[in-house]
């Protein structure tokens, strides 16, 4: 059977040969060593194959990092090239740990790319012929390619991708400064700023932050004080553009989902995962700031029949429309939680001076408590069918910190201890912690 033909090219000891080219080295040699014909392979097999029938005077192997059996190409290289022809393997910087590897396969030496034109001539024994005045060309690495610093800095971006837009916006805005060599950098969305520098600069250059056809910001970078922007960097910073809007919408994604784990879904409220990590933070807030935190567990009478008699969905509805009952009375910073099955969780906490001049914990909470079970008697729930207004009621546990425990399940706990007294004396009252006084006995408190 005949083999397709390959044309692979012709080597000579006039020639070099570039494999797996890691940038543009081919064409610098063209313009450095004008006296040598120059070709490429673009992978290890087709360099093997074409010093199957000529040796070149020199090689120039790029560094794939990530190829397998890459000392096995090295030392076909070596096999086929002969023991006279100099083999200079180049890699990017990530690749110096595998070019250092593979030296002993049949290397003679390696550098990084973008190597300098003396580096080359060392390696690979050779010299520059010129006449007249003609310069000695250089190669210039992309100056739009990202420096390791830069994906250094990119790095420690996406570490902190969850912890919010502002944060995230700071970050990036720093970034940016840093890449661009700028004292003053802005990144402006329609709902945050991020500030390195002077908030007053006059932007130089200006690149829109936009992803599927969405205005989502703009990047302002200030002058420079020595030199002005090059072309280049002006390219670079609309890769910018587009690479913040992609971590932009990371970001928004990654928060959705966060924000679903956190998410009770038949109450809509925040669930036992968010409750827990809250108020341990609250509680060390407050242990350093002093002031008070009461947990006020939630218990929804004979809420079995209900969900038994009218069904899951109707159980359902129960378990929202109560819960946003309970958010309503509530001031913003305080926490209403569905702990798990039909028991919430409210946290008050002195954020502002007490509502009333004079009031105190928990005897204040107890009449918003009162509030509550008021509107939630008078409440229609219309899946209910006759017991839809008046039925249902409520039972509670009250706990304070620093009084009753000192971390966030011991409190819930003496909280939960109070409930089950509340129920134990005929449901439809909440008992205080350490008393066998309910909300209806300190009604004239």
């Amino acid at each position: 059977m005949r083999l397709p033909r390959v044309d692979w090219p012709i080597l000579a000891r006039d020639q070099l040969l570039v494999v797996c080219d890691p940038g543009d080295v081919a064409g610098y040699l063209r313009r450095r060593y004008t006296h040598f014909n120059v070709s490429v392979t673009p992978t290890y097999l087709a360099g093997i194959a074409a010093l199957a029938g000529s040796p070149a005077r020199g090689l120039v192997v790029g560094v794939d990092p990530n190829a397998r059996k890459l000392e096995n190409a090295v030392a076909g290289l070596r096999k086929a090239a002969g023991d006279k022809t100099r083999i200079v393997l180049c890699c990017r910087p990530s690749g110096e740990p595998a070019a250092r590897r593979v030296l002993s396969a049949g290397a003679n030496d390696y550098l990084i790319y973008p190597p300098r034109g003396d580096e080359l001539d060392k390696a690979l024994g050779l010299t520059v012929q010129r006449t007249g005045g003609e310069p000695i060309p250089t190669l210039v690495p992309d100056e739009t390619a990202p420096t390791w610093e830069e994906i250094a800095g990119l790095a420690n971006v996406l570490a902190g991708l969850g912890d919010g837009r502002q944060p995230l916006l700071d970050r990036l805005c720093r970034w940016v400064a840093d890449a661009m060599r700028a004292a003053d950098v802005q990144i402006v969305t329609p709902d945050e700023t991020a500030v390195v520098g002077d908030q007053a600069m006059e932007a130089t250059l200006v690149e829109a932050i936009t992803a599927g056809g969405r205005h989502l910001g703009e990047i302002l970078v200030g002058p420079r004080h020595k030199q002005p922007y090059t072309l280049a960097e002006a390219e670079k910073l609309r890769h910018y553009g587009r690479m913040i809007a992609h971590l932009l919408d990371a970001a928004e994604q990654q928060q959705r989902w966060q924000s679903l784990a956190m998410m009770d879904e038949a109450s809509q409220l925040p669930n036992r995962r968010y409750l827990m990590h809250a108020l341990e933070h609250l509680l060390q807030r407050a242990a350093q700031q002093r002031f008070r935190v009461t947990v006020l567990v939630l218990d929804l009478d004979g809420f079995k029949h209900f969900n038994d008699t009218y069904g899951h969905a109707a159980g359902d509805q129960i378990l929202y429309e109560a819960g946003q009952l309970f958010r309503k009375h509530c001031r913003q910073h305080d926490i209403v939680a569905r702990y798990g099955g039909d028991e919430f969780v409210l946290v008050f906490w002195d954020a502002d001076e007490p509502r009333i001049a004079g009031s105190t914990h928990p005897t204040d909470v107890l009449q918003i408590l009162r509030r509550i079970k008021k509107d939630l008697h008078e409440h229609t729930f219309p899946k209910l069918g006759p017991e839809a207004t008046g039925c249902i009621t409520l039972s509670g546990g009250l706990a304070s910190f620093p009084w009753d425990a000192h971390d966030a399940q011991g409190l819930i706990d003496k909280a939960d201890a109070a409930l089950l007294q509340a129920k134990q004396a005929g449901k439809n009252r909440i008992y205080l912690v350490g008393t066998e006084r309910s909300d209806d006995d300190m009604s004239d408190e």
